[in-house]
């Protein structure tokens, strides 16, 4: 009898700590973005809050947003561990990961609502002491450059128009994962410490 009482000690133990061990949150990367879920939101406007939260939530490092600022049509995203069930050692590891991950995550979200937010005037985004703002006119030179060019921003308000355009999602990988790529657009735009 006691034999089964240990036993079955051991098996609800091992059950609890695989079960705790795979409820660790996954932090979406550029390879593993929604596209669809982004389709969903073209043509949001910098007003429509709810939109735009969800957004950033689809895009890489979504999982570590804690605030953001809409006001004066430059959404303003903060990263770091406020809803986030990464600890914060876990929130910075992955963004300060040694393979350039601040910059493409970046690069990359920064992409994304130029498409999605036609009427933003730039695009701001920090997590810790790290800071991106970008215009849209500087993001929309990129965009023409490195992938497509990108129709004016009442065009982009089209959900079909906008679409065909996320649909070039190997495209944008490409670019924002080329280091020459990102070289060239960080001279231009750099992350800044606060």
């Amino acid at each position: 009898m006691k034999y089964f009482k240990v036993l079955f000690g051991l098996i609800l133990l091992l059950l609890v700590g695989i079960a705790g061990c795979s409820s660790k949150e996954e932090v979406t990367s550029i390879n593993t973005v929604d596209v669809q879920k982004l389709k969903e939101h073209s043509g949001t406007y910098v007003g429509d809050n709810s939109n735009v939260l969800s957004i950033v939530r689809a895009l890489p490092g979504g999982e570590t947003f804690k605030e953001i600022d809409l006001h004066n049509k430059t959404p303003k995203i903060i990263y770091g561990t406020k809803e986030s069930s990464l600890s914060e050692d876990e929130t910075l590891k992955y963004w300060f990961d040694g393979k350039n991950t601040l910059e493409k995550n970046f690069l990359y979200n920064a992409i994304y609502l130029t498409i999605l937010v036609p009427n933003a005037e730039g695009y701001s985004f920090k997590i810790d002491d790290q800071k991106f703002s970008v215009s849209r006119e500087e993001m929309k030179q990129f965009i023409s450059k490195n992938i497509q060019t990108l129709p004016d921003s009442n065009e982009l308000f089209d959900k079909e128009k906008a679409q065909q355009f996320i649909n070039n999602k190997e495209k944008i990988n490409k670019a924002v994962k080329s280091a020459a790529i990102r070289q060239q657009f960080f001279k231009k735009v750099p992350i800044v410490k606060e």
